[in-house]
């Protein structure tokens, strides 16, 4: 069973309402996987600190100068100087100065990312941090998603909880393909559910069913019937939450995760797993 959690906007709650449904599963059938390689902060809001031995990941490409002949016009973003160097921050990795000029530029893999595994009470996390300026995030989420198959077939594991990253791009899709079930964080906002939305469009267009909470409900009762409006009545969603704002979350962390739990149906969770 693949579980994951997604909101489209960041701020919107989803690493904490991920970090507190993972204290109500049954931890000996569990992986946890945070997705969000840019800024992951699974591990922060269980309260794990970052392990010793970390992994490096050469998963991406960039451009580099091996001729003599300086060829700044081949690049549509202006990562090739005058004198023919890459700028490695610049480079997309799109290879298309090499395939116009071979004989003076090739492509190289570089360190993308570092792969981490923590344990959080005996349960296993996977995740990343992507090095800075670097891109391929979606290509280290599709890896690091690998990497937790393997622990969880090696382990006799059969859930596991991926706290996604935000937005709907390619990091989100690498985190929701396959999956059985997707659950929603819409925050009460005006971006809130508009972003929630493009999330849950990606979720349609794969086929993943899903569920939504609502987050800092009580901020605006006509927004909240609006979220149920569209999350429930159009796209077919079903509430299994709605918690009101909660001024303790903000003054400490790890959050209070008891009281989290008690807005959310997760009996729900439990009988589909």
């Amino acid at each position: 069973m693949i579980i994951s959690v997604v909101s489209g906007k960041g701020g919107a709650g989803k690493t904490t309402i991920t970090a507190s449904i993972a204290h109500a599963l049954p931890r000996e059938r569990l992986v946890l996987v945070d997705a969000d390689v840019d800024t992951p902060n699974l591990a922060l809001a269980l309260g794990l600190e970052k392990p010793g031995k970390t992994e490096e990941w050469w998963g991406g490409t960039v451009a580099e100068f091996v001729g003599e002949t300086p060829r700044p016009e081949a690049c549509p973003f202006g990562a090739i100087g005058a004198d023919g160097k890459v700028n490695e921050l610049l480079c997309e990795g799109c290879g298309a100065c090499a395939r116009r000029y071979p004989q003076d530029y090739r492509m190289k893999n570089v360190h993308t990312a570092d792969i981490l595994i923590y344990k959080w009470e005996g349960v296993p996390l996977v995740t990343a941090e992507l090095m800075p300026g670097r891109s391929g995030s979606g290509k280290i989420v599709t890896e690091i998603r690998r990497r937790a198959d393997e622990i969880a077939r090696k382990d006799g594991r059969d859930v596991t909880l991926i706290d996604s990253a935000a937005g709907r791009g390619c990091p989100v899709i690498a985190s929701v393909r396959g999956a059985d079930l997707a659950i929603t964080i819409v925050d009460n906002t005006p971006t809130g559910i508009a972003d929630a939305r493009f999330a849950t469009d990606v979720l349609n267009h794969f086929g993943v069913p899903f569920a939504y909470i609502i987050n800092r409900a009580n901020l605006a009762e006509e927004r909240r019937e609006r979220i149920d409006k569209i999350f429930g009545e159009d796209l077919g969603g079903t509430k299994i939450g709605e918690i009101p704002y909660l001024p303790e979350v903000l003054r400490t962390y790890p959050p209070p995760y008891e009281k989290i739990l008690e807005y959310i149906n997760v009996e729900w969770i439990l009988k589909r797993i």
